[in-house]
């Protein structure tokens, strides 16, 4: 096929010269793969399998099964074929992706170390590892190798994004914003404008976020985690009524959106329906056991109907979750103190004072989740 040499090069990662006899296999198996006739190139490399297969072989037969989901048979494969010929940078990508999405994060992190310095200006490969750096924890040697990527191609939309996000993930919002603004100028998909929002939210710029949110929905209405944002950042405004409807839409589309419920039980505190407000609360606890401000939320209805120890056992769980939430401790030193208990009570007062500015609540950024999770196939 015309295309051949350069398709192999950039799938799998080999020059022309590699090529041999034994691989007239690979390029009628590859032929078939790209018109689309995968399982006929599959059932081809298998067959080849038995015999004496190529490194290419094996390569191209573990991207077939990990793109058809098969990731055992996939890593098995690609090891293979990298046994063979330890210098196919495809099958190393390639199984970066497949220790990725078996969670071995380690062991993706190392391909794509050892492609890193074969082709360290090779932007893929960068961003590749920002996001398994950061999937790992390590925030801030995943911006470190975003922002090699960027001093490679400073005007690419994609490296800009990954950016931007990972700055708003450090609370860089001022960064964040400059870089997810300059992206969304170059390419404005759904997953930049998210993000921009996001940012803007961070830097309290609701008017604009809310402008952002509004355009996304016109695209996709049924969007739960837009309607989910929007009715979040309404709710910033204190505009609950208008808040209202989005969060109803959002768990409507997705009804583990426990956010949203959470947000329907605040909302319908405010509104004086305090039974409402317990009900909608305990639906984000019964499918959310860990949710933190749900659990406060909760303590605070029961305390505020004078129900002191059930709104004691909502703080406690929340304080055993969050040993550092200044409000957790805060709340439940005053029910203890209600309870007439004044020792403990004054130790979890304490307690609060001392967490009061290491905890001081970072509430824009705390309402939207990550921003790359809106479309994560970005």
């Amino acid at each position: 096929m015309a295309n051949y040499w350069i398709t192999a090069i950039v799938l799998l990662g080999v020059a022309p010269g590699q090529m041999r006899a034994q691989d007239q296999v690979f390029k009628n198996a590859f032929a078939l793969y790209t018109s689309g006739s995968v399982e006929e190139a599959r059932h081809m490399l298998l067959a080849s399998e038995r015999q004496n297969p190529s490194a290419l072989d094996l390569s191209l037969l573990g991207t077939i099964e990990f793109q058809e989901g098969h990731l055992a048979d996939s890593r098995t494969h690609l090891l293979s074929a990298i046994g063979r010929e330890p210098g196919l940078a495809g099958a190393r990508s390639t199984l970066a992706t497949v220790f990725e999405a078996e969670g071995k994060l380690d062991r993706a992190e190392a391909q794509l170390e050892w492609l890193r310095t074969k082709s360290p200006r090779d932007t893929h490969v960068l961003l590749a590892l920002a996001r398994v750096r950061n999937l790992r924890g390590n925030s801030e040697a995943a911006l470190a190798v975003a922002l090699e990527a960027k001093r490679i191609a400073p005007a690419d939309a994609k490296i800009l994004y990954a950016v931007g996000v990972l700055c708003l993930q450090m609370d860089l919002i001022k960064d964040g914003a400059t870089n997810l603004e300059r992206a969304a100028a170059l390419e404005r998909n759904p997953a930049t404008l998210y993000a921009l929002a996001s940012a803007r939210v961070a830097n309290r710029d609701l008017e604009g976020a809310v402008k952002i949110y509004q355009e996304l929905l016109k695209s996709e209405p049924d969007n739960a985690q837009v309607n989910y944002a929007l009715g979040a950042t309404y709710f910033l405004e204190s505009q609950n009524e208008a808040a209202k409807p989005y969060f109803e839409r959002s768990v409507a589309i997705q009804p583990d959106q426990v956010e949203s419920f959470y947000y329907l039980g605040l909302i319908a505190d405010q509104g004086g329906d305090k039974e409402k407000s317990i009900e909608t609360l305990r639906t984000v606890i019964a499918r959310s056991p860990d949710h933190v401000r749900a659990h406060i939320a909760l303590g605070m209805e029961y305390r505020s109907l004078g129900r002191l120890n059930e709104s004691r056992i909502e703080f406690e769980e929340a304080v055993r979750l969050s040993p550092d939430s200044q409000k957790a401790h805060y709340q439940l030193g005053l029910v203890l103190n209600a309870l007439k208990e004044l020792g403990d009570a004054k130790k979890q007062l304490d307690m609060a004072t001392r967490l009061r500015i290491s905890s001081d609540d970072k509430v824009s950024w705390q309402l939207l989740p990550d921003a790359g999770h809106a479309h994560p196939t970005q």
